[in-house]
């Protein structure tokens, strides 16, 4: 006969890994004696869980319910080896929910999704739910909308189109949120796709006084000021709180996000023990089709952010420093001057200045 388990009966929380009683077990031998000696209650103390937190966790002990949320535009390809990649996790799939919005695509995503989505909820998926905006919103306004169509989720993974989760992905990034009770958000070591050696997105800073961003991937753990959104996982508590960026439209808006969860006086952590996958080009050439956003944004950050002083010194830091070395780096990447990209850009900081949000007016 085998030899029976001492914690026979008994379970770990999935996330704190604390002991608790599940119906009759040794515990229910070993407790009356343990009542019957001198210093029982002290024992008793040792023996008895913990209260859990409210905060991300289930409350009768099981693995956290997680709604996965994928904002799609014009990645048909992408979008199909992501979601297949979440129907791969080690993760168990009956605590999964997915929301696909498509962000009025003209590839018909969500139409060649329907067999992933049939074999998904056969396998036991919670729910799996296909969305699509009228007209196009930009990344900012969707990360709104799905993460007020998430449901009864308890965690939020936001996820890019073009991002390939590793199977124990999922599970790294809620044993992570739980070793800190303290963070509403974690995030992976992003690494590209062609290059699984080379990082592509780690810790991020942002400069106190100038706003100068600056980063860091380091092999431990660490606290950071903002992680990139291509993949991070939320407590659904603390995202529900935040004023998602629309006026951003695309750029910017995960650092907003971030942020705002700091001010709220949560954490964010970088765990790069954990991975996933960007397919990102190496050249980093995808950054020209937002040049406009990614400068007139960071103003706009400050002015949401920043309080007077801190935003007035990053203001001038990022026009008289900033906007000389974003002409530089136009006409080297150029190689030359294009005067239709410095105008562009000129156009970015002026409207950055001014407040003025949404998308590039022709």
């Amino acid at each position: 006969m085998d030899r029976q388990s001492p914690c026979q009966g008994n379970a770990l929380h999935p996330l704190s890994g604390r002991l608790f009683w599940r119906g009759a077990g040794p515990a229910a031998v070993i407790l009356p004696g343990l009542k019957r000696l001198a210093g029982a209650g002290a024992a008793l103390r040792l023996l008895r869980p913990r209260r859990r937190r409210a905060c991300c966790r289930n409350r009768h002990g099981e693995t956290v319910k997680i709604g996965v949320l994928i904002p799609t535009y014009n990645r048909r390809e992408t979008l199909l080896r992501t979601i297949r990649a979440i129907l791969d996790q080690e993760y168990p799939l009956t605590d999964l929910t997915l929301t696909v919005l498509d962000d009025a695509g003209s590839d018909c995503s969500c139409a060649v999704l329907e067999p992933l989505r049939a074999e998904a909820l056969a396998r036991g998926m919670t729910g799996f739910t296909l969305l699509r905006n009228s007209a196009n919103k930009g990344i900012a306004y969707n990360r709104f909308r799905l993460t007020k169509e998430s449901g009864p989720a308890e965690a939020l993974l936001y996820l890019d189109d073009d991002v390939y989760v590793q199977k124990d992905t999922i599970a790294g990034l809620v044993g992570c949120l739980a070793r800190n009770p303290g963070c509403a958000l974690v995030g992976p070591r992003l690494v590209y796709a062609s290059d699984p050696d080379r990082t592509a997105h780690c810790a991020n800073f942002i400069g106190r006084w100038d706003g100068r961003y600056s980063e860091t991937d380091p092999d431990e753990e660490m606290d950071c000021d903002w992680l990139n959104s291509s993949c991070f996982l939320a407590r659904a508590a603390a995202a529900a709180v935040v004023t998602h960026a629309e006026l951003f439209y695309t750029a910017h808006e995960e650092v907003d996000f971030c942020l705002q969860l700091k001010k709220a006086g949560w954490r964010v952590r970088y765990c790069p023990s954990v991975k996933a996958a960007h397919d990102l080009p190496l050249s980093g050439g995808s950054r020209r089709g937002r040049l406009y956003y990614l400068y007139r944004n960071k103003l706009l950050l400050f002015e949401r952010n920043f309080p007077p002083v801190r935003r007035l010194t990053a203001s001038i830091v990022t026009v008289f420093l900033g906007l000389p070395l974003y002409f530089l780096e136009s006409i080297k990447t150029n190689r030359g001057v294009n005067l239709k990209e410095l105008r562009l850009i000129l156009k970015a900081v002026f409207d950055g200045l001014i407040g003025r949000g949404g998308p590039l007016s022709s």
